[in-house]
């Protein structure tokens, strides 16, 4: 879905899990080519500056950082290597770097700070499965217990049911890492 915001910007619509950030690497180089570039990253909603006189190559990390200071440094390491930090969200940091024929473009260079990065997001997805999932059982019971005012028993009709598919969603999210980390080891 496109939606323009005046000549210069426009904003473009994508569904996606953060297991298949990859494809989201991709998706923004392939726009990137077209003449969009990645500006502000959102959940579903990504805003694209127009240019066609430049073309980048996106990558993706996931880091939590806290403070100025270690995120200055963090961004510093990517800089020194010619990336450029386009912005963050939720722990996700998104960079880009001109594109040029034949050159790599991999920030992990080595396996076991890819494992490293695929356990992070594993543990960030497990900590809010288990949130989720007490969630889920705090609120389970008391959509069949004694009856309920309309407004409430719709609430808890609506909540458990959502709370169960996030559940199911992050626990396939990490299964998925542990997929992706165990390729890693097998080679």
């Amino acid at each position: 879905m496109t939606n323009t915001l005046s000549n210069q910007f426009e904003y473009r619509t994508r569904f996606s899990f953060v297991w298949n950030y990859e494809k989201d690497e991709s998706w923004f180089t392939s726009l990137s080519a077209q003449g969009l570039h990645l500006v502000k990253p959102g959940v579903f909603r990504n805003r694209f500056e127009k240019n066609s006189a430049v073309r980048y190559v996106y990558r993706m990390d996931y880091q939590k950082i806290s403070g100025k200071n270690n995120l200055d440094e963090y961004k510093a390491l990517f800089e020194d290597s010619g990336w450029e930090h386009v912005d963050s969200l939720f722990g996700w940091h998104y960079f880009r770097k001109p594109f040029r024929e034949g050159e790599s473009y991999d920030i992990y260079t080595d396996r076991l700070s890819l494992k490293l990065l695929f356990k992070r997001v594993q543990l960030t997805l497990s900590v809010v499965a288990l949130a989720n999932l007490a969630l889920l059982l705090i609120n389970a019971p008391k959509l069949f217990s004694e009856p309920h005012s309309q407004l409430i028993g719709n609430t808890f009709t609506f909540l458990v049911p959502l709370e169960f598919i996030c559940v199911l969603l992050l626990v396939y999210g990490c299964l998925r890492f542990q997929q992706k980390i165990k390729k890693l080891d097998e080679n």
